[in-house]
């Protein structure tokens, strides 16, 4: 399973057309251009970063001490459509990688990322790529349960969710926190999950088809 996520690059074109030469010239073993296309380039990030561990000596004392460790990072920068976007994949917590990046590029820090927002719309666009494809989970949040309370949902079927996902959630305010779709394309079949940070989570037979035709629709949006 392949996870990426996805955020929105909001920077001048100009900068961004010369960012691929940018990570060239820096001539850093710790960003490196791996590959370039019409639509953009990937890079690997890599970073030593200290953990904090507790050593027990010989006679039974203790001592603070610090283990480094590398972590080692692919970006995605491309355009689709008149946007730019960023994609990570296997993403941590937090966003520090991609600012980290950018940092480094762009000194002068005059860009603005923003999260990218999953919406149905999106996703109806993207599911329409495939041969079949039908809803099997979904998980809600802010689900009003009374005037001061609210709550999470999760609701599966393997026979297919309809649209509006459950009867009892009919009339009432809640916001989507992922869906997850059986997909059939080419005789292969697997899970497509959007969830709403702009995640999204394939299954190893649909990585190659999959993430292609996303950032395809993402030109449209």
């Amino acid at each position: 399973m392949l996870k990426v996520r996805y955020v929105r690059l909001k920077l001048d074109p100009v900068v961004l057309k010369s960012l691929s030469q940018r990570a060239y010239s820096l001539g850093s073993s710790q960003l490196q251009v791996v590959q370039v296309d019409s639509s953009g380039f990937v890079l690997r990030y890599t970073t030593i970063r200290h953990l904090s561990a507790i050593e027990i000596l010989g006679d039974g004392t203790e001592r603070t001490t610090s283990i480094p460790t590398m972590e080692r990072h692919s970006l995605r920068i491309f355009t689709a459509g008149s946007h730019a976007f960023m994609a990570l994949l296997d993403p941590p917590r937090g966003s520090r990688i991609q600012t980290d990046v950018l940092s480094a590029l762009i000194p002068d820090q005059n860009y603005f990322l923003e999260p990218l927002e999953i919406s149905k719309p999106l996703i109806s666009r993207h599911i329409k790529e495939f041969d079949s494809a039908r809803l099997v989970s979904a998980k809600v949040r802010d689900l009003r349960i009374t005037e001061n309370a609210v709550g999470r949902l999760e609701v599966t079927s393997k026979e297919g969710l309809e649209d509006d996902l459950a009867p009892m959630l009919q009339g009432k305010f809640y916001r989507i926190d992922s869906m997850t779709y059986e997909v059939t394309h080419d005789f292969k079949r697997g899970l497509v999950t959007y969830i709403s940070n702009g995640t999204v989570r394939v299954t190893s037979p649909l990585v190659e088809v999959a993430f292609p035709k996303f950032e395809h629709v993402l030109g449209n949006i």
